[in-house]
C-alpha cells in the first residue's frame, strides 16, 4: 500500500508539474498582453 501511495504522489507531482508549467506561462504572457 505505501508503494503504491508513493507511485500517485509521484504521479500526481508529475501531473501537477505538467500542468503549471503551461499555465505559468500562459499568465506571464497574457498579463504582458502578448495574447
Amino acid at each position: 500500500m505505501g508503494i503504491d501511495f508513493h507511485l500517485i504522489a509521484n504521479f500526481a507531482a508529475l501531473a501537477l508539474i505538467t500542468l503549471a508549467g503551461p499555465a505559468v506561462i500562459f499568465v506571464l504572457f497574457y498579463r504582458r498582453g502578448a495574447l
